[in-house]
């Protein structure tokens, strides 16, 4: 088998994929109840039901249903009775909402179809510092243990915090003095996974506990409570990686492709967080009301990698003609000669501290008035390292060559076939097999390590104020004044690892065990401790001094004033009653970023530094209107111009730049001798004109309802990257004078953007409305139908909007008995998207289709109503029952596996126990 001509890559699409463990319980924490009697009873208009699943839907139904503005709710099922690991899980069976699978957990939240940029989060009513390279939240830094309950807001209103286009997620923690009542809970779980320990020295158990307390104190004036949350998650995963599939022409069979390399791992993750909740309410006087309340959280992951790289195509490898199989133009079966794998001990770890305070104070009976003076701050410490060490059977291809045959035609990757046996020691030395980075590091690397590092700090300073009107359009006025001081900066330090004294192989360390790596068809690996190697002094480290590497280190600085003014509307047109709000809000914005243009390798690395600042107004008006129908039916209309601040990495000011001396007489700044590419501090927020109809209708005493919502974004601007003029004066230049300082660098920049539209439809039901036989039955069903005509890349219309999925569905049946025994199953559905799928560190992208996922998952659990473990529920639970694996491909044709990531189920039980 002869190409004609030398094979092209296929371009991969997507961004990283995600598929939410829809947890089939709700959040922890209390809502309304009854003082009278120990069982907590929420009273739901006419409908009762004690605090169980069912009571969190109910409860969750009137807050959609009082709410000014259109929302979807999470209620506490039961003070630390919430077996979700994250609040994440709970939020991905929202109507509209799912979220992204990072190691086989929900991480990061996308609401109707939008990526998760462009929703902001919230804890108890303010900004959030984040984890994250930008500004949205990674929702599996949050136990969901410590929160009463969840909001997200899908339209807007002036008095609403910072707002997102696609919608606000306002996290919230109990409240001691609406509580009412003193409670102690604690849980306890055990938690392990289907696939066992995959790589050596690994866990495949771990625990998870959590405890609550919460009390009033000086005769109800006070309250107090605090809750502490203990997590030690194990995760395993299989993970098949491809290089990519270049094609070209045959005279055989035409154009075919073929796989050109592979990266596949087995993973084995440990997930430890410790999280600290403390909430002080306190009565000051007759007329101020003081709440104060702090939120920890520490957050390690460390991830286990371990595989065998194997360079194909891309390589000196060689196919040996005659030995493919070719079905419809794709190469499923063959056998590559003279190939120098790559075998990976890796690991990448992460530990985030997240810190949030914030203190309230309200005034009431101010005259006409009342107001509110609030104040936050919340920070994040975040720390990467990422450790790559490489071995094989000798330096720089010059060990001993394997022949590998491979098999493509399972669907899940390729299935290979070595000659020699990576289990033996013996056969493996330290090495740059494939002499990569032999520009810095003679020989090549034998590894490396790089040490991103994020800090996050953010203030936000209220100060409101409210007043009754006697007007028969408007019952009160508010008006009020925000400002935030955000500063976010991310740096990494990037090493090269060589031997000491210049040598290019050495024994390996000493070896801890097998890796099975059966699911690529080789037996396994040796395996060693790359952690205790490089503490050993095993390696000699050379920093990396790249443009690449310190063009794209940033800081980025944000001041932010905002007033608002807002009409609360209570009157009737007509017979029919008539809620809302009517308002602007007023946003003066100022930002800053410094950083470095720097352009070469090595020694001839030339840095400059670079400061750019920008300023920028904006008017946002909103206008909500509720129509309370008969029969409990609400007909909700919002329309409201919508902001969300850009990518802070993609508001820095560093950048790369480049000089062609054989271009210095060209004096087009286009096609002159100067370009670049890096960040723009002057990109301007994503703005959208918004329309929101929706019809709810709720059964009679309280049980249950349905809604359906239509919803269009008119996004008036986006971000694109294109080249910008700049001025290159004072920049190092080699040879003569240019005809030109001026070069064109890429940059992302703000243009007109294309239209978001869907619906959502939502039932809430349970089963004795339908029959008295089918009480403690119960099902919870949604699914939104998106489309869009935004078109992210200029230059290919065929681009589809990141994490942008055209229908997401969720479901979940539930039955409850009266002598206190549940079951659950939910399964969450989405279609395909595209997804930055990135394997090590928070840096770089790479874009590729996600196939459509569904992720089944179930509970059972009973509740002692009597004796003496009364209080007390035994839990066990189940995540992805069906295996659900993640996969990408390249282009457009599913064949062309880029990723393929299995997790297996995963299982927890325990007890949770209130007094």
């Amino acid at each position: 088998m002869k190409y004609k001509n030398a094979p092209t890559t296929l371009t991969s699409v997507t961004r990283s994929s995600a598929a939410a463990l829809l947890l089939l319980g709700l959040a922890t924490a209390p809502v309304s109840h009854s003082q009278e009697d120990d069982e907590e009873v929420f009273t739901l208009e006419a409908f009762k039901v004690t605090g169980s699943f069912a009571g969190s839907l109910a409860a969750a139904a009137q807050e959609k249903k009082f709410k000014p503005t259109i929302v979807e709710a999470i209620s506490a099922e039961d003070i630390g009775k919430l077996p979700d690991t994250s609040i994440a899980e709970s939020l991905a069976r929202l109507p509209g909402m799912t979220s992204q699978r990072v190691n086989g957990r929900s991480q990061v939240i996308s609401i109707r179809g939008f990526p998760s940029e462009f929703t902001t989060g919230l804890l108890n009513g303010r900004e959030l510092a984040t984890t994250s390279n930008n500004r949205d939240i990674e929702y599996d830094q949050f136990p969901a243990e410590l929160l009463s309950g969840a909001t997200v807001y899908k339209t807007t209103e002036a008095a609403l915090a910072t707002q997102g286009i696609s919608g606000t997620v306002n996290l919230q923690t109990v409240r001691p003095l609406s509580h009412g009542k003193k409670t102690v809970a604690t849980n306890v779980f055990y938690e392990w996974t289907d696939k066992g320990a995959l790589n050596a020295g690994s866990d495949d158990a771990g625990i998870r506990f959590t405890g609550t307390y919460i009390d009033q104190l000086q005769e109800g004036k006070a309250g107090i409570a605090f809750g502490f949350s203990h997590t030690d998650k194990p995760g395993q995963g299989e993970q098949w990686q491809a290089w990519g599939y270049p094609s070209g022409d045959t005279d055989e069979y035409g154009n075919i492709s073929i796989i050109g390399g592979a990266k596949p791992f087995v993973r084995s993750s440990s997930l430890e967080r410790d999280s600290f909740m403390f909430v002080y309410e306190n009565k000051l006087a007759e007329n101020v009301h003081s709440t104060f309340d702090a939120f920890y959280s520490n957050f390690a992951e460390t991830q286990m990698l371990r595989g065998i790289e194997l360079p194909l195509w891309w390589s000196s490898a060689q196919f040996r003609d005659g030995s493919e199989v070719v079905d419809d133009g794709f190469v499923v079966e063959g056998i590559y000669d003279n190939v120098y794998g790559v075998v990976r001990n890796d690991i990448a770890s992460r530990d985030a501290d997240v810190y949030a305070f914030g203190w309230n104070l309200e005034f009431a009976n101010l005259g006409d008035w009342t107001a509110d003076a609030d104040i936050a701050y919340s920070k994040v410490d975040r720390v990467d390292t990422v450790l790559e060490t490489y071995s094989g059977t000798g330096s720089n291809q010059s060990g001993t060559p394997d022949s590998i045959a491979f098999n493509m035609s399972g669907g899940t990757g390729a299935i290979f076939t070595p000659t020699i046996d990576y289990t033996d020691p013996s056969n493996l030395v330290l090495s740059s097999p494939q002499g990569w980075g032999g520009n810095i590091v003679p020989g090549g690397q034998l590894g490396y390590l790089k040490e991103p590092q994020t800090e996050d700090e953010l203030l936000q300073i209220k100060l409101g104020a409210k007043r009754g009107l006697e007007n028969k359009t408007f019952s009160s006025l508010q008006v009020g004044l925000r400002y935030t001081d955000r500063s976010k900066s991310e740096a990494e330090v990037g090493k090269f690892l060589a031997l000491p004294g210049g040598a290019t192989e050495a024994p390996l360390p000493s070896v801890i065990g097998t890796t099975d790596l059966s699911f690529i068809g080789i037996e396994g690996m040796a395996s060693y401790d790359p952690i205790a190697a490089l503490d050993a002094g095993t390696y000699q480290v050379i920093n990396n001094p790249n443009a690449d590497v310190v063009a794209v280190d940033w800081n980025v600085d944000e001041q932010i004033t905002q007033l608002y003014t807002q009409l609360d509307i209570d009157t009737r047109i007509g017979d029919t009653p008539v809620t809302g709000a009517v308002g602007f809000q007023y946003i003066f914005s100022e930002q800053s970023s410094s950083g470095l243009a720097a352009s070469g390798e090595g020694d001839a690395v030339e840095t400059l530094p670079v400061t750019n600042t920008h300023s920028y107004e904006d008017f946002v008006p909103s206008l909500n209107l509720n129509f309370l129908l008969p029969q409990d039916q609400y007909l909700r209309f919002s329309a409201a111009r919508q902001i969300m601040r850009q990518r802070m990495s993609d508001m820095r000011a560093g950048y790369q730049f480049s000089y062609t001396p054989a271009r210095a007489n060209i004096s087009d700044p286009i096609d002159g001798p100067w370009g670049g590419s890096g960040g723009n501090t002057a990109l301007e927020p994503w703005r959208a004109n918004a329309i929101d109809l929706s019809y709810e209708k709720y059964f009679k005493d309280g049980m249950g309802y349905w809604s359906a919502a239509l919803f269009y974004k008119d996004l008036r601007t986006f971000a694109y990257k294109q080249k910008q003029i700049r001025d290159f004066t004072g920049f190092p230049y080699e040879g003569d004078e240019p005809a030109t300082f001026l070069g064109g660098v890429e940059v992302p920049q703000n243009g007109s953007g294309g239209s978001v539209q869907g619906l959502e439809l939502t039932l809430s039901l349970p089963g004795e409305k339908l029959s008295d036989s089918l009480k403690g039955f119960g099902a919870i069903l949604n699914a939104a139908f998106t489309d869009n005509n935004v078109q992210p890349d200029p230059n290919d219309a065929n681009t589809p909007l990141p994490g942008f999925s055209d229908k997401v569905a969720s479901a979940t049946f539930y039955y409850e008995s009266e002598n206190g025994f549940s079951a659950r199953v939910s399964g969450r559905y989405r279609s395909e998207y595209r997804a930055n799928v990135a394997s090590f560190g928070p840096r770089g992208e790479d874009f590729r289709t996600v196939q459509d996922e569904t992720v089944i998952d179930g509970q059972v659990s009973y509740t002692f109503q009597s004796g003496a473990l009364e209080g007390a529920s035994l839990i066990l639970q189940g995540y992805n029952l069906n295996d659900e694996p993640l996969v990408t491909y390249d282009g457009t044709d599913p064949r062309f596996v880029r990723d393929y990531q299995s997790y297996g189920p995963s299982y927890s039980i325990g007890m949770s126990y209130k007094f």
